[in-house]
């Protein structure tokens, strides 16, 4: 099997529908080298052992005219990344065994990137979140205070000098 990432006609095997990204039975048997009725056939065997939910979401049952038949509508499946992972796991052989070792090696290079700290990174950002807003709302509270004593500051002074003006004690001069 070629590597999925090096297939020459790459976007002609995995297509955007709509906002999904899709590939079709005719690929899958064209890239691991299957009978395109056995794919179908592997396709309707998996819709009948599955969960209709899964299958309604993954699997899309399509017609297109065949001018090597005479007009004659040749089915065909569209397919969503898992639909397709769903199917390709029941291959065997060594294409296939390929294509499962690479999602195996997938996964754990996944793995380990979030074991290299993905998660230490996460509590790192919520505790710079929580940081921020702490210091936010201290900040905010420092900006109402400084407001209000903008406010209270000429009324307070007027009235400590009215206060410093009667207990100042008068000396009679003569």
């Amino acid at each position: 099997m070629k590597d999925l990432a090096q297939i020459e006609d790459f976007k002609k095997f995995v297509q955007i529908r709509g906002n999904k990204a899709i590939t079709t039975s005719e690929d899958v048997s064209r890239i691991f080298s299957k009978r395109h009725s056995d794919v179908l056939r592997s396709i309707q065997s998996l819709i009948k052992n599955s969960p209709e939910c899964f299958t309604e979401r993954n699997f899309a049952f399509c017609f297109k005219n065949n001018d090597l038949q005479n007009g004659k509508p040749q089915p065909y499946v569209e397919m969503t990344k898992d639909g397709f992972v769903l199917l390709v796991m029941g291959f065997t052989g060594k294409k296939a065994n390929k294509f499962k070792i690479a999602y195996i090696e997938a996964f754990n290079y996944m793995q380990k990137e979030l074991s290299k700290g993905g998660t230490n990174l996460l509590e790192q950002y919520y505790q710079t979140l929580s940081e921020h807003k702490a210091e936010k709302q201290f900040a905010s509270l420092c900006g109402k205070g400084l407001k209000e004593w903008k406010d209270k500051k000429p009324v307070i002074e007027a009235t400590l000098k009215l206060f410093e003006d009667k207990i100042q004690v008068e000396l009679p001069l003569i």
